[in-house]
């Protein structure tokens, strides 16, 4: 059987190795070394690199995915929900002015019908100030579900994604 002379990687110190050897341990350091073979060379290269590299490029990898999952779900959502829970006091002043809107628009389309009714005006306009009302009631019901709802589970699950990205940067 053939061998070959090599070095080991961490400590330099000759190694003897048989043609079809793939792992070695060095006898001097006790390094775990993987034998690399190339068309022109033979060495060795240190088992605990491999696997400290290989982590980095895993976690790097589980960055990469991230931030691609946190795009995906960016365009599904529209160009408002990156942004939706940035500012929550303009979100709960525009609900307010968005339901003041709402109140006084019923109110003038109930002040409307009432006094298209007195004055003698065809029935016409009353059933147009009745549907002002009902339009404006739809309008408030659906502002007041939209203001009342939590974020939606794709919103959810970006805030998970953005947490656990955070999360990863710092380690």
């Amino acid at each position: 059987m053939e061998t070959l002379s090599v070095r080991c990687n961490h400590c330099g110190a000759p190694l003897q190795i048989g043609e079809g050897t793939r792992f070695v341990t060095c006898q001097f350091c006790q390094s775990n070394l993987e034998v690399k073979r190339t068309d022109s060379s033979v060495f060795t290269e240190e088992v605990a690199k491999i696997a400290e590299n290989t982590g980095r490029m895993a976690e790097s990898l589980e960055v990469i995915e991230l931030q691609n999952e946190i795009e995906r779900l960016d365009r599904e959502l529209g160009p408002q929900a990156a942004r939706q829970n940035d500012n929550p006091v303009g979100n709960a002043i525009g609900g307010c002015v968005g339901f003041v809107v709402v109140t006084l628009f019923i109110s003038f389309s109930v002040f409307f019908a009432k006094s298209s009714s007195d004055m003698g005006a065809p029935a016409i306009f009353p059933i147009f100030g009745i549907g002002f009302v009902i339009v404006g009631v739809l309008f408030g019901v659906g502002l007041l579900t939209k203001l009342t709802s939590g974020p939606s589970h794709k919103q959810k699950r970006r805030d998970e994604l953005v947490r656990k990205l955070e999360t990863l940067r710092k380690s």
